[in-house]
């Protein structure tokens, strides 16, 4: 053992102080990059989470989603329930939508065929969820309970918006507008399309 601690003296002592400054700072940078690389392993990737592309709320319910919800009113009384509602499973849904009004509870639902999807409210001339006999204030959170078949239901805390803003002067609820949604669903991209997208609220 003696004759391999003499080797390693030997092989310190030839290496001149520039030669060791050259080795410490190449070992700090190869730390520096472990480090960084363990920070970015442990780090979650913004790609992989979920979250709202606009002013509205989600909700998942069992394989439904319910995505970027928010109500625009112009009077407090009667808004529209703007949202895309995904259905991902293999069976047909039927979404019921639980909110408050001056006379009680209303529910009003919605069919989603299986893998499917629905956009109401999102688009001029598109279907609309209206909901009336309202009292509402812009800024204000509307709480709607969603649910289907056997699942859970949540609640979805959905806020609520004027026309004040360009993107939604045009969805505001359109006069005599049917109040029963039977708007078609949208098929949704086979997985070898790539993962569907919900059309995105303004």
């Amino acid at each position: 053992m003696n004759w391999i601690l003499e080797a390693l003296v030997r092989v310190a002592s030839a290496i001149d102080r520039r030669g060791a400054r050259a080795l410490a700072a190449a070992t700090v940078g190869a730390a520096v990059l472990v480090v960084a690389a363990g920070c970015n392993f442990i780090s979650p990737q913004r790609t992989t989470q979920f979250y709202d592309a606009s002013d509205g709320t989600s909700v998942t319910v069992g394989d439904v989603k319910v995505l970027n919800a928010l109500a625009l009113t112009e009077d407090g009384a009667e808004a529209s329930l703007v949202m895309s509602i995904v259905n991902s499973g293999d069976d047909a849904a039927q979404v019921s939508f639980q909110y408050e009004t001056e006379s009680g509870d209303e529910t009003q639902t919605v069919d989603v065929d299986a893998n499917s999807q629905v956009d109401l409210g999102t688009e001029v001339g598109q279907e609309q969820f209206v909901m009336s006999d309202l009292d509402v204030t812009p800024g204000a959170l509307l709480p709607v309970f969603v649910q289907y078949g056997t699942e859970t239901g949540k609640s979805l805390q959905v806020p609520v918006l004027t026309g004040e803003l360009s993107e939604y002067a045009t969805l505001l609820p359109t006069p005599g507008e049917t109040t029963a949604p039977s708007a078609e669903s949208t098929t949704l991209p086979s997985p070898e399309d790539g993962t569907p997208s919900a059309t995105p609220t303004p």
